[in-house]
């Protein structure tokens, strides 16, 4: 019932240069928050390693989506170089189980896997790493500072849900908005 045609041109031919420009990286400095979906793994891992290091070394937020199955089954190296410089991570719960079958953690528990991703090594010590589970109409899991959280989610009727494309990404949007104003979880 749902289906998403991306074309990724640009995306496609970015890479770390775009950073080294002046301009482009007084953003990356001006910023609280830097947020990367896991779909530029593919494209430029030199990049968000960049910006990673960077807000590591500066207590800046670099937040990074799991974004989808397949980059966590055949971009893990790629993930796992990136994954030490996330402050936040992001992801639904058909991630949070790839997550687990590729990386072995024993469990389908997403409480025990988002724990499990928010103890992975993690440059910047000065916070611990968020972690945030989506899971549809059921509730949000959360890890902040070792503890496990569930916020529940309104269920919409399926009459008014035209096209579930995008629901995570407006969910990172929104939530990044609040937590850049400093709003508690």
């Amino acid at each position: 019932d749902r289906s998403l045609v991306t074309k990724l041109d640009a995306a496609n031919h970015f890479t770390v240069s775009h950073l080294e420009d002046a301009k482009n990286w007084k953003v990356v400095e001006a910023s609280k928050a830097v947020y990367s979906a896991g779909f530029f793994l593919t494209v430029s891992v030199d990049s968000m390693l960049k910006v990673g290091k960077y807000c590591a070394a500066n207590n800046k937020t670099y937040c990074l989506n799991l974004s989808a199955p397949f980059l966590i089954q055949f971009f893990k190296d790629q993930m796992m170089s990136v994954m030490p410089f996330a402050d936040i991570v992001f992801g639904n719960e058909t991630e949070a189980l790839t997550f687990a079958e590729t990386f072995n953690l024993g469990t389908t528990d997403i409480k025990k896997i988002a724990l499990a991703i928010s103890m992975l090594p993690k440059e910047n010590g000065s916070k611990g790493r968020l972690v945030i589970i989506t899971q549809g109409a059921d509730p949000v899991i959360c890890v902040e500072n070792g503890q496990v959280l569930e916020f529940a989610a309104e269920k919409l009727s399926a009459d008014k849900i035209k096209d579930t494309n995008g629901a995570g990404d407006a969910f990172v949007g929104g939530f990044l908005a609040q937590y850049v104003q400093g709003r508690a979880l």
